[in-house]
């Protein structure tokens, strides 16, 4: 297995979203469709509607009022933005202890 090839089984691994789809998304302008997802990543119509329905609960993205378009965060104009974002912001504080975790419920017998 090739260096580039291991990279991206890591990347598949440990992002949210597919490699074609994050490459795809950094081509897309602001506002766009799924329609536009579909065809800039060569995925299926109703594939690109479930990665754009991902895109918005990442908060990668937001409905567009009224409209069936979507647009990107002035923050997430390419994913490794949105990526810098989260770690500076969520996972640095979370490993320093700033950002604390729920407590889980104690389970009854």
């Amino acid at each position: 297995m090739s260096r580039e090839e291991s990279l991206l089984e890591v990347l598949e691994k440990a992002l949210p979203l597919p490699p074609r789809i994050i490459v795809g998304y950094n081509q897309l302008e602001r506002d766009f469709t799924s329609g536009d997802l579909a065809r800039v990543c060569d995925i299926s119509r109703s594939s690109a509607k479930f990665y754009v329905n991902k895109l918005v609960s990442l908060r990668l993205i937001t409905k567009v009022p009224h409209k069936r378009m979507y647009q990107k965060y002035a923050n997430a104009n390419k994913f490794s933005d949105w990526m810098k974002d989260l770690m500076r912001f969520a996972l640095e504080p979370l490993e320093k202890g700033a950002l604390q975790l729920p407590e889980e419920p104690e389970e009854e017998d």
